[in-house]
C-alpha cells in the first residue's frame, strides 16, 4: 500500500544567527548541567527549540488536503486546506543579493540558488525547497514528484 501522507521540511524557522545562538546556548547549558547548575535547565529548552523547528508542507493525498505550517517535536501546526489537485512541480533559478554594512564599508554579495515549487490546480504556488546547486535541487524535486505522482518541469534555464 502506497503512503498517502507526504511531508517535507521547506526551511528553518529561525534565522542562521538565532540557530548559532542556539548552539552556543546548548553548549553553555550542557556545561552548566555538568557543573551542577539548576539554572541551565531554563536555557536548554530555548536552545533545542531553535534547532528543531522548521517550516513544513504536508500533503494528504487520501483526503486531498494540504497544510503549510511550523513543525516542532513531531507536530505540525497549521491549518489543513483542501487540495484541489496538483498541476506540476517546477524548479526555478533565482538570483539573491545580500548587503553587509559596517561603519567604514558596504559589501554586496550575489548568490544563485535553485528554488523548487509546486503549482496547485487553483493557481496557488507553494515553495518546497531552496538549494545551492541545480543537481541537488533537481534530485530532491524528482523524489517529491515521484511521491506526489506529478510532473516536474525544469524552468531554471529559461530567460525572462
Amino acid at each position: 500500500m502506497a503512503a498517502t501522507l507526504h511531508s517535507y521540511n521547506t526551511g528553518h524557522y529561525f534565522s542562521t544567527s538565532a540557530r548559532a545562538f542556539g548552539w552556543i546556548t546548548t553548549v553553555l547549558a550542557i556545561t552548566m548541567i555538568v557543573n551542577g547548575s539548576v539554572a541551565a535547565y531554563v536555557f536548554l529548552p530555548t536552545a533545542l527549540i531553535t534547532h528543531f523547528t522548521h517550516y513544513r508542507t504536508e500533503f494528504d493525498l487520501e483526503r486531498m488536503r494540504y497544510r503549510e505550517g511550523v513543525r516542532f517535536a513531531g507536530i505540525t501546526i497549521g491549518k489543513m486546506l483542501p487540495l484541489p489537485g496538483i498541476d506540476f512541480l517546477f524548479l526555478k533559478k533565482n538570483n539573491y543579493r545580500q548587503v553587509s554594512e559596517s561603519r567604514g564599508s558596504m559589501s554586496t554579495f550575489q548568490f544563485v540558488k535553485y528554488d523548487g515549487y509546486i503549482k496547485l490546480s487553483d493557481n496557488v504556488k507553494l515553495h518546497l525547497l531552496q538549494r545551492k546547486t541545480q543537481e541537488q535541487a533537481m534530485q530532491e524535486m524528482q523524489q517529491i514528484a515521484q511521491d506526489l505522482q506529478a510532473e516536474l518541469r525544469d524552468l531554471s534555464e529559461i530567460k525572462i
